[in-house]
């Protein structure tokens, strides 16, 4: 076959040589639907993107049948096919004694019937047991809640991530999960067909284990590149027609500029309007000639090696003798078929007669191979509870401090200060001014009443946040602490361990700055009504000086934390370059600052 024949070129060209890069090109993306299984078949990884559309991947054909399944209990058709996937996996024989006996009765009320199910084979009923238990929540809960949480739920209790071949399968199913999300209204498909019509605008992601030496793609994403091997199928495959279209129009250039020449569709019986036709033969032109450009560019990107692959038909003659029918003008092989029709000739001529094989009507061979989870496969077991720190924790409970004896309203007032701040530091501090803050005071308000601040409340607790703000962006510090540095982020959210304990923090602002020194800064927005505030300031910083420590140490300076600091790659690539770590206190209410350096022991 065709698809076959695309594998043995790929094998046969790194047979000659390992370090060819192999490019299969098609016109169109439905001439894969052979060729992308026949790759994997043949062991064949490669590189495609937006080329394999989602719904041919297994694991979301079989989270469709699931999502049918649960859907429409009386889908007989989606309960076989979740019956028969891997994470259930029955035999065609019990599938035959499970639903032959009544077309009436739905699949799911088969497998509660005990005297059914005692037909089966043994393997039948564990597989049929493990499948009712693990289905017996979402069908309990159909229509009470989002239909993805239902299918979802299922598709884990069955076991479907341990059926998948590759690990992009498991980004493939939450694809389709963000899918089904958007599609379901109230638990429900309203539409299947318009669902299923989606899936097919989605393409699964590329396998991110395979190389660049086997890429597939489309003829027009390859122009500009260049490849060792150049394969092209499907060259005697037709662009799909359109329909007739209401109108057609075309610009033409014209004495005063360019003009617009358009027809409507004939009525029904009419002998059909002259224009019309004329721009059907204009846009007919224009697309043989794009197809001649088309097929140059597949040609051109062969640096050693071009396989232009097509198939055509034969006629038998009344004398016997075979005839090939020349392929479609509107395909590519049309365009090449005056060059190659005379090596199509030759291939005839020098075909083997076709052997008379009598064939005797018996029936097909079914094949019962399955890829299946064992009968008797469960869950793994959770992994341990994280050992969260306990408030009663010294070190958890240094975080609390600040708000403890000040009262609700001031954490509050606290909470939409940084909330602020967050935000001035993400427009750029040069853009705030007075006139603006002053502005905030309507959602300054409403973030505080939202907060659960007291009526009584708000309008000196707005107050305090607005000098807060202002401070801030008047304050020569505060300005440079808001400012654009290096690697700034604001509000950073961490997960790590340190005295063997999972903690997280929220890291006000951090940045490195010009000299390389990575600046830890907390915001507090305490206030002293004494009159030494300088000495409050040193009590401050030696109250929250074990805090600042800790985010440190999450932040080590030559980027390796000490513990298992739960962060993603950008992150951990993000610290690497910073090997000093200032720790600073800003108090906006009170314009103090305090900072020191980071000394790990």
């Amino acid at each position: 076959s065709r698809a076959q024949r695309v594998a043995e070129i790929v094998h046969a060209a790194r047979a000659t040589d390992a370090a060819m890069k192999v490019a299969i090109l098609v016109r169109n993306r439905g001439h894969l639907r052979e060729i992308v299984p026949a790759l994997k078949a043949a062991g064949l990884r490669f590189r495609a993107i937006d080329i394999e559309p989602l719904g041919q991947r297994p694991v979301i054909q079989d989270l469709l049948a699931l999502t049918r399944a649960l859907a429409h209990p009386a889908d007989r058709v989606a309960w076989l096919a979740v019956l028969r996937a891997p994470w259930c996996g029955l035999t065609l024989a019990d599938l035959h004694v499970l639903a032959a006996a009544d077309a009436q009765t739905t699949l799911w009320s088969a497998m509660q019937d005990e005297q059914r199910v005692s037909q089966l084979s043994s393997d039948g009923r564990t597989r049929i047991a493990r499948a009712r238990a693990a289905l017996a929540t979402s069908l309990a809960q159909r229509a009470r809640g989002p239909l993805r949480e239902h299918v979802a739920g299922a598709w884990y209790a069955l076991g479907g991530p341990a059926c998948v071949g590759q690990e992009t399968d498991l980004e493939d199913a939450e694809t389709y999960f963000r899918y089904l999300d958007k599609q379901e209204d109230a638990g429900a498909l309203p539409d299947r067909a318009s669902f299923e019509a989606g899936l097919d605008q989605l393409y699964a992601l590329p396998d991110l284990d395979a190389d660049d030496s086997l890429q597939i793609m489309t003829i027009h994403k390859a122009k500009g590149l260049e490849f060792d091997v150049v394969i092209v199928p499907g060259l005697a495959k037709s662009p799909r027609h359109d329909d007739k279209k209401l109108f057609l129009w075309t610009e033409q250039p014209g004495a005063g500029g360019t003009e617009l020449l358009l027809a409507p569709i004939n009525a029904e019986g009419d002998d059909g309007d002259a224009i019309y036709a004329w721009i059907e033969r204009f846009n007919s032109e224009k697309q043989s000639l794009e197809d001649g450009r088309l097929l140059y560019v597949a040609a051109t990107r062969a640096k050693r090696q071009l396989h232009l692959l097509g198939s055509v038909k034969l006629a038998t003659e009344e004398d016997g003798a075979s005839q090939i029918k020349p392929p479609p003008a509107q395909s590519l092989l049309g365009k090449l078929w005056p060059v190659v029709a005379s090596v199509y000739e030759a291939a005839l001529r020098d075909a083997p007669p076709a052997e008379s094989v009598e064939t005797a009507e018996t029936a097909p061979a079914i094949d019962q191979m399955l890829r299946r989870l064992p009968a008797g496969w469960t869950l793994p077991a959770a992994p341990p509870a994280a050992d969260w720190a306990t408030p009663q924790d010294p070190a958890r409970a240094q975080d609390e401090l600040e708000f403890s004896w000040a009262g609700e309203t001031a954490r509050h007032v606290g909470s939409v200060v940084h909330r602020w701040l967050q935000r001035i530091a993400e427009d750029g501090v040069a853009t705030w001014n007075e006139q603006r803050i002053a502005a905030l005071d309507p959602l300054i308000r409403h973030a505080l009443v939202a907060q659960g601040v007291g009526e009584h409340e708000v309008a000196p607790a707005a107050a305090r946040v607005r000098q807060a703000l202002l401070n801030c962006v008047a304050d020569a510090r505060g300005r440079w602490v808001l400012d654009a540095h290096a690697e700034g982020r604001s509000e950073w959210r961490l997960t790590g361990i340190t005295a063997g304990r999972r903690i997280n923090v929220v890291i006000d602002r951090t940045f490195v700055d010009a000299e390389g020194a990575r600046w830890i800064i907390d915001y507090k927005t305490s206030v002293h009504e004494g009159a030494d505030t300088e000495n409050f300031l040193d009590n401050e910083r030696e109250r929250y000086r074990a805090q600042l420590e800790r985010y440190a140490t999450l932040l080590q300076a030559d980027g390796a934390p000490q513990g298992d600091l739960l962060r993603s790659a950008p992150q951990k690539d993000l610290l690497r370059r910073a090997r000093r770590i200032r720790l600073g206190l800003y108090f906006p209410l009170l314009g103090g600052w305090r900072e020191w350096e980071h000394s790990p022991e």
